[in-house]
């Protein structure tokens, strides 16, 4: 059967260069031998932002950060072949070539081996619009649900907005970005640090698609009195990396592309990767992977995003959207184990049933963080706010969200980073394969819990459209409560009258719908604090 496969693959690839002349391949090299690059000089091929984030977190600088060997490019560039972009970490370059070009190329002595990833000749000078994707909801929401979900409001309204952190977004396409008012102030005030389109190999992101448009602005956009991202101050770098120009081909090519783009931005200096893509199927079977391989450590996508992590970035990705489909499980590169994913919630807090679930195909806990991802307030290519639904529009406010954690504490590592905001999860303690560690909060991490009384004190329902329950009082005691929204304001105080149920009902039907704050306060300064939700 094995033999069969190899046969099969081998004929795919033949019929793939016979009939397209030119295709995509990636070549393996042997070694660095001989390079011009010396570790001890990295100012030559890492920016000072990328050599400061190292040293900040005692991270060595290996032959691991040397270039290609400039030689090597030049000899396979010889035969014929264009090279277009190299990957230091990994060792290799993508090339366009022939099959002819190919076999030269796998002559050289330093060549370790040559892999067919696509079809055709796409990579050249002249960019390419492509179509346009719809958005699954158009009615108009406001970020106030989605952002206080996690805590948004208190680190903003502390002067927090992601000044000084730098953001990467791996995408399909960011159309409108460049030309419509929510993301104007991007360009007046030199937030895009770097931007490339790595499928058609120009420095144009802003076409194709509205996708990665609707996922940046889950962070940066701004709309006065309607739209404000997690992180609307952050620095951005744009990358294209998923093909999902013309017929939307799935070919290996776009990990490969997601590899380069994330040196690209490495060495430019990013602090945090937001990768709204997930792989687990391509066009040529032989090409796709199996569940047992979201093993953490197989797929192109996820080594590169754990390299990444070594090298002091955090890399947060979305989940994923089989959870209804035969696949059901998290996609890579979010089967990582320091790949922070992030799957859905719905308005009421349960798991959207979209929403990927672990564990991974080794039996670690996945998704790690739980965001709102049904429906959430996005910017679509006309400047317009929108809605879309799926993990894509989950991960970015919790990239937002560490953006903000990291401007506050800018002395943590990403280790400590991606602790934190797990820590902070709603089931921090508790985690499993549905929710992972929950939906993080900043205000409940910040104001912490105590226990109230020998009893468990319970707010039920949660969430809630009306009145709430507190349960778990004592009778005879004095207790008061208050009411709290997410950015710290004080809305409500009041005393609370136990009844012999050892209860209390509140009446918050006035409460807009959102993210607040229970402080019940009982005798020797013990106090009870609990997130609820009106919906």
């Amino acid at each position: 059967m094995e033999r069969f496969k190899a046969i099969l693959s081998f004929l795919l690839i033949l019929a793939a260069s016979l009939s397209f002349g030119q295709a995509r391949y990636v070549v393996h090299l042997k070694d660095k031998s001989n390079s011009p690059f010396e570790v001890s000089n990295p100012s030559e091929y890492l920016s000072n932002r990328a050599i400061e984030r190292r040293t900040a977190q005692n991270i060595e600088i290996t032959e691991e950060d040397l270039p290609v060997n400039p030689g090597y490019v030049d000899e396979i560039e010889n035969t014929g072949a264009e090279v277009f972009f190299k990957s230091k970490w990994f060792n290799n370059v993508l090339v366009q070539a022939t099959e002819a070009e190919v076999a030269s190329i796998e002559l050289l002595a330093f060549v370790d081996s040559v892999e067919f990833v696509a079809p055709g000749e796409k990579l050249k000078s002249n960019s390419r619009v492509g179509g346009l994707e719809d958005g699954e909801g158009t009615e108009a929401l406001e970020t106030d649900f989605q952002n206080n979900l996690i805590g948004v409001g208190e680190l903003q309204n502390e002067g927090f907005l992601g000044e000084g952190v730098i953001i990467a977004f791996m995408d399909g396409g960011f159309l409108g970005v460049d030309n419509t008012s929510p993301f104007e102030h991007l360009f007046i005030d030199n937030k895009i640090k770097h931007q490339y389109n790595l499928v058609e190999n120009d420095d144009n992101p802003f076409q194709y698609l509205q996708h990665g448009t609707q996922v940046l602005s889950a962070v940066v956009a701004q709309i006065p009195d309607s739209y404000k991202g997690v992180a609307p101050q952050a620095d951005i770098m744009l990358f294209v990396t998923e093909d999902d120009s013309g017929s939307r081909p799935e070919f290996r090519i776009e990990e490969y592309n997601f590899l380069y783009a994330t040196e690209m931005a490495d060495s430019a200096g990013v602090d945090i990767i937001n990768a709204s893509v997930g792989y687990t199927m391509f066009d040529f079977d032989y090409m796709s992977y199996t569940y047992e391989q979201m093993d953490g450590n197989t797929t192109v996508i996820t080594r590169a995003a754990e390299k990444a992590f070594t090298k002091g970035i955090l890399v947060v990705t979305s989940a994923g959207n089989e959870g209804t489909s035969s696949w059901k499980h998290v996609t890579a590169p979010a089967d990582g184990p320091n790949v922070l994913s992030v799957g859905s919630v719905e308005s009421n807090l349960s798991k959207s049933s979209f929403s990927s679930f672990g564990p991974t195909a080794d039996g670690r806990v996945k998704p790690d963080l739980m965001a709102y991802g049904r429906s959430a307030a996005v910017i679509g290519q006309n400047g317009s706010v929108g809605s879309n639904s799926g993990t894509s529009f989950a991960s970015p406010q919790i990239a937002g969200l560490a953006a903000l954690l990291w401007q506050k504490n800018p002395e943590l590592t990403n280790k400590e980073l991606f602790d934190l905001l797990l820590s902070l999860g709603s089931q921090s303690e508790n985690p499993n394969n549905l929710f992972g560690h929950g939906i993080p909060n900043f205000t409940e991490g910040v104001t912490g819990i105590t226990d109230l009384t020998e009893q468990e004190v319970v707010v039920h329902p949660n969430p809630f459209s009306g009145r709430i329950e507190i349960q778990g009082l004592k009778s005879g005691n004095v207790y008061t409560y208050s009411i709290i929204d997410s950015s710290g304001k004080m809305l409500r105080t009041g005393s609370l009258e136990v009844n012999h149920d050892e209860s209390v009902t509140l009446d918050l039907v006035d409460l807009y719908s959102g993210i607040y704050i229970l402080k019940v306060n009982g005798a020797s300064d013990t106090s009870s604090i609990h997130r609820i939700v009106k919906y």
